[in-house]
C-alpha cells in the first residue's frame, strides 16, 4: 500500500481524495511523531480504502 485512495484514482473516481488528504496527513503525524498511534489510524484508512476500491471495480459500487 503505497497512499489510501490511489485505487480510487486509478478507477478514475475522484473520491480517492477523500482518502489520500487524511492519508497523507497521517504520515506527517506519524513521521513528525506527533500522534502515536497514527501508523494504526494510516494503515486502517488504508485497507478499508483498498476493499473499497475493489468493490467498486467488481461489483460497481463501493461499501460506503
Amino acid at each position: 500500500m503505497v497512499l489510501a485512495g490511489l485505487g480510487h484514482m486509478f478507477l478514475g473516481l475522484w473520491r480517492g481524495l477523500w482518502f489520500a488528504v487524511p492519508s497523507m496527513f497521517l504520515l506527517y503525524l506519524y513521521w513528525m511523531e506527533q500522534w502515536e498511534y497514527a501508523d494504526v489510524v494510516f494503515l486502517s484508512l488504508g485497507i478499508f480504502a483498498a476493499f473499497d476500491a475493489f468493490s467498486i471495480a467488481r461489483r460497481g459500487h463501493g461499501i460506503i
